[in-house]
């Protein structure tokens, strides 16, 4: 026991140092990580069977639900997703387990040697610690999902893949990656190599698919034909849009698995969890709170709102109360607009630990302009015990957010 905390000790205050490395937190470049993983003889294309995964909305999902039909089948996986809810080894996961701290701390410390402190972002480093850590410990399938765009994002370095998935684009991350879906389609569509078999999930925007179908067919590679699962299949998460999802992850197995068991398959996509994806808390801090259902999301965009909206719709409950918490280049009007109608009273939030929170009074000044009753609270634990305990509970606005509620609520993520 107080190894282990000592190990974890360790742990954040190595990430905490090379954090420091590089002043930009989002620097699109890949020529620092393929310049360290030189000096690793580029494990990243040694992998065995790697499935990458890009797309705006539905990529942690389908993912979870990917590993969790090729485990049903007695494979074993390792999968980098990001970012981590709670703690940092929640982005590498090795054959079903969370990467230990000491296999971790020893990757860390020699990627900060052999990198001889120079610059470098946070998210290459970590990039740079999963596929060096997935390389020695070796896995039937490697899933890596990129962390944002495609093709400057850092996972990209993987020229051997076995597969690409493609999940829904949208609007999103505009900063980086253009003002028009055309422009975040293409960036998405980055992660494609020749005579690499794609699987597009069903797009929204015509224009969105086009792009992507136009980038398949100038480098060479493959669509593969989408199998639609039926609504009627148990899935462990919740939301119709999950079906969607599951069906991307199916067609994926059914590649990697020629004679894949749609009884292990089905059981495997009933077993999916994924933490803020319209999770409802059964238990746990926040129950002595409530005597309701309490949903958690981590939607932050105008796609994740209409998901939101389109499960609030088929709830028996008119009225839910909302605990909200945004950064500060989030539109919380936009946002909550698209479900508005299904929102009684409002809390708004900052986000624990993070530097670019909205703050409380201008997100619930923004909210009242839509006539909606808000009122700027300061804490979560403070939201919570003004809700009323008998109307149905939404929080929502940030994947840091869901990872503060999942913290305080004393969640262990595995």
């Amino acid at each position: 026991m107080q190894n282990d905390i000592y190990l974890e000790a360790k742990l954040t205050k190595t990430l905490k140092r090379m954090f420091t490395l590089h002043p930009k937190l989002i620097d699109f470049n890949l020529s620092r990580l393929k310049h360290l993983m030189q000096k690793f003889n580029e494990p990243e294309n040694k992998l065995n069977n790697v499935i990458h995964i890009a797309g705006t909305n539905g990529k942690g999902s389908t993912a979870s639900f990917l590993k969790e039909i090729l485990e049903a089948h007695n494979l074993s996986v390792n999968i980098y997703t990001s970012p981590h809810l709670i703690n940092f080894k929640e982005r590498i996961r090795i054959k079903g387990e969370l990467i230990s701290n000491k296999i971790l701390i020893d990757i860390l410390k020699e990627i900060e040697i052999k990198n001889s402190k120079k610059p470098i972002t946070f998210f290459e480093i970590t990039t740079a610690a999963a596929l060096i850590s997935f390389f020695r410990n070796p896995s039937d399938i490697n899933i890596i999902e990129t962390g944002l765009g495609g093709r400057l994002d850092a996972t990209n370095i993987i020229d051997n893949k076995t597969l690409c998935l493609i999940t829904k684009i949208g609007y999103d991350h505009t900063e980086f990656l253009g003002k028009t879906i055309e422009s975040i389609a293409y960036e998405k569509a980055g992660i494609l190599r020749k005579n690499v078999p794609v699987i597009i999930a069903k797009q929204d925007n015509l224009k969105a698919y086009e792009t992507l179908q136009d980038s398949v067919l100038k480098i060479d590679a493959t669509i593969i034909d989408r199998i639609t699962l039926s609504n009627d299949i148990p899935l462990g998460l919740k939301g119709s849009h999950q079906y969607e999802n599951a069906s991307t992850a199916y067609t994926a197995a059914s590649i990697v698995i020629p004679k894949i068991s749609k009884l292990k398959a089905y059981q495997g996509l009933s077993n999916t969890l994924w933490h803020g994806r319209i999770e409802e808390i059964k238990s746990g801090n926040i129950i002595k709170y409530r005597n309701n259902v309490t949903i958690l999301d981590g939607a932050h965009n105008i796609d994740g709102a209409v998901v939101i909206r389109k499960f609030l719709e088929k709830q028996t409950s008119p009225k839910w109360n909302l605990i909200i918490g945004m950064l500060n280049n989030r539109d919380i009007k936009e946002f909550v607009s698209e479900f508005r109608n299904y929102i009684n009273i409002i809390f708004t939030i900052p986000i624990k630990n993070q530097k670019s929170s909205s703050h409380p009074n201008k997100l619930a000044l923004e909210l009242n302009k839509l006539g909606l009753k808000s009122y700027p609270t300061f804490s979560l634990d403070r939201a919570l015990k003004d809700a009323n305990k008998d109307i149905p509970l939404l929080i929502t606005g940030s994947l840091y957010l869901v990872g503060e509620v999942l913290e305080f609520n004393n969640t262990v993520i595995k």
